[in-house]
């Protein structure tokens, strides 16, 4: 039988389930596969979904379930997207709606993996939720066929529709034909009254086809928000194609020429997740970086008319107190989770998808996750969730054969910090201006080398970190200051920043602004390289640490490879894009 959801029109027989492996035959009917269910389940901020026009503020449940029909690289939500069943007890979407209504949540929003792969068990949750009172809504490639683009933009109230381009080609690279149903629906849903926001994913070299798309969405409607994703090479994808922070800020001006909002993430520190006025530029609202793929909105957002007189449309009231998300729960940051346990397990020699997904599935509730989000942030805890993965994917021994080479460094570098300290030290992400929270692992790497970290002075928090002023970096005058090896800038653009700012710090002036090697210093257990790099750059001449020797060892030792053959990119377990040069990885995500 032919599958009618999405354009690729999957036969759907005993022998296939379709593109997105989650359909099946019952009799002279195609429905959902039984086991397919929602994996997860937590309250969220509107905001990290992301929506940025749409009850501002508000408190959503967030839920996803497995399975996608596109095949992109890099994807953020591989495990979710490959189809793959986690082996757990799914939720229903009458117990979504209950928990939705327990928990206090204006309505439920479907994620991380795409809904067209789940349409039946979506179509059933939307239908219970709206009976219920609640709004109900999803993030989609929006590949849907016309007929049922009809009946889903009668049951939701909201959509983020992620572009991957205007060209033919941008949608090849997902195996995809074409971009043109994707554009229709969007047009058919702004018609039908559905709120509806749009992302387009920008990397180095496709600039022209970012703009097409702006183009493409002002025809239907100049108001419909843009919300440029600055690509982050995770998977098999090459850094290379990562812009820069100020390249994105640069085509985002450009944008503004065709559409009235344009918003920029997974660049911290930017302005660009503000909200201004397309008629005189005037501030109505001001966010901050929030995670991947997610704002935080500084204040509530009540008026939504600027004082020359021009109207933003947003659909819905604002929330007069923001929902904090705890941990990892939130948007996509429930991924990059995933990736911190993938990359013990690779470390640990567990490559196949099925122990990686198992041992996923037994520490993946709510509980579990806090307790691992505190693990991770300081170097000697960090062992102990080594432990714990080891144990949960039955290589106890293995675990500890980590753990002792980390923890032979740890007192290398404890030797040399306790004869050199009082070092002052800056770690930002992204920009001079985004300050990393005091608690990461990133600063408690700076205190373990013996520096003294500026960033125990901020007085909030956030994720993973806070906008600060240049006065605050000014005040404190940091000997060094080191770039996130995560969400990270060019020298040149960090130094031009500084002078722009007026940030006068004696690590500016001498010199002493560092970009962390990627993925070195949170994520993975390639953070004891990232110490050892701290080291040495605080205690130049004195450490007595060759990094390319360590780097070798630990890449030979744990990778299969030497660290100068590894191309690495921002992925937390993979040591480097493309192919390994020993192992051949059938699982790609982040």
């Amino acid at each position: 039988m032919k599958c009618n959801v999405c354009e690729f029109g999957c036969e759907i027989n005993e022998y296939s389930r379709g593109r997105c492996g989650t359909y099946v035959c019952a009799g002279d009917t195609i429905v959902q596969d039984p086991d397919i269910g929602y994996m997860g389940a937590y309250p969220v901020s509107i905001e990290s979904i992301p929506l940025l026009h749409y009850y501002p503020s508000g408190k959503f449940l967030q839920v996803f379930s497995t399975g996608c029909n596109f095949q992109c690289s890099g994807c953020v939500a591989r495990l979710l997207a490959s189809g793959k069943h986690l082996s757990r007890t799914p939720l229903t979407p009458s117990q979504v709606v209950e928990r939705a209504l327990q928990q206090q949540c204006l309505g439920v929003v479907s994620t991380l993996n795409e809904p067209a792969a789940n349409y039946y068990l979506f179509r059933d949750l939307a239908v219970q939720a709206k009976e219920k009172g609640l709004l109900t809504g999803c993030s989609t490639n929006c590949y849907f066929t016309g007929r049922t683009l009809n009946k889903l933009g009668q049951l939701v109230d909201f959509m983020n529709v992620g572009i991957k381009g205007h060209s033919v080609q941008s949608y090849k690279n997902c195996g995809v034909p074409s971009s043109a149903p994707v554009f229709r629906n969007i047009s058919r849903l702004f018609d039908m009254g559905v709120h509806v926001e749009t992302s387009v994913v920008y990397c180095r070299g496709n600039e022209e086809d970012v703009i097409k798309v702006a183009e493409t969405v002002s025809d239907i409607s100049p108001s419909i928000p843009v919300q440029v994703m600055r690509f982050i090479p995770f998977g098999d994808a090459p850094i290379e194609l990562e812009p820069s922070i100020g390249e994105a800020e640069s085509l985002c001006t450009s944008l503004r020429r065709h559409v009235d909002h344009v918003y920029l993430f997974n660049s911290p520190g930017t302005i660009l997740l503000n909200t201004y006025c397309p008629e005189c530029g005037g501030t109505l609202t001001e966010r901050e970086f929030h995670g991947p793929m997610g704002a935080r909105p500084l204040k509530p957002w009540i008026n939504y008319t600027c004082t020359c007189g021009k109207s933003v449309p947003v659909r819905g009231t604002t929330a007069t107190e923001s929902f904090s998300e705890a941990g990892f729960i939130g948007g996509y940051r429930i991924s990059r989770a995933f990736g911190m346990v993938h990359s013990v397990l690779i470390c640990l020699g567990i490559l196949d998808d099925f122990r990686l997904i198992e041992t996923w599935g037994k520490i993946s509730d709510t509980e579990t996750l806090m307790q691992i989000h505190h693990m991770i942030q300081h170097p000697y805890t960090y062992l102990e969730f080594i432990r714990l993965i080891a144990e949960m994917a039955d290589v106890p021994e293995r675990g500890e054969e980590l753990i002792s080479y980390i923890r032979t460094r740890l007192e290398l570098v404890q030797s040399i910090a306790a004869e050199n300290s009082g070092h002052k030290v800056y770690y930002c992400m992204g920009s001079p201006l985004f300050a990393l929270n005091a608690g990461r692992m990133e600063n408690s790497l700076v205190t373990f080398s013996g520096g003294v970290s500026i960033n125990k002075h901020l007085q909030k928090e956030g994720k993973p970190g806070v906008n600060v002023s240049p006065s605050f970096i000014n005040e404190h005058n940091p000997d060094t200051i080191f770039i996130s090896g995560f969400l990270s800038r060019p020298l040149d653009e960090f130094y031009s920043l500084c002078r722009q700012y007026g940030i006068e710090a004696d690590a500016v002036k001498q010199q002493r602004v560092y970009e962390v090697p990627p993925s070195w210093d949170f994520g993975n257990p390639r953070w004891i390289l990232g110490l050892m790099y701290i080291t040495d750059r605080l205690h130049p001449g004195n450490s007595g640490i060759d990094l390319k020797m360590e780097a070798d060892e630990f890449y030979m030792q744990f990778y299969g490879m030497p660290f100068e053959e590894a191309t690495p990119n921002r992925s937390f377990h993979r040591p480097s894009s493309g192919t390994w040069p020993r192992h051949v990885l059938r699982c790609t995500h982040a």
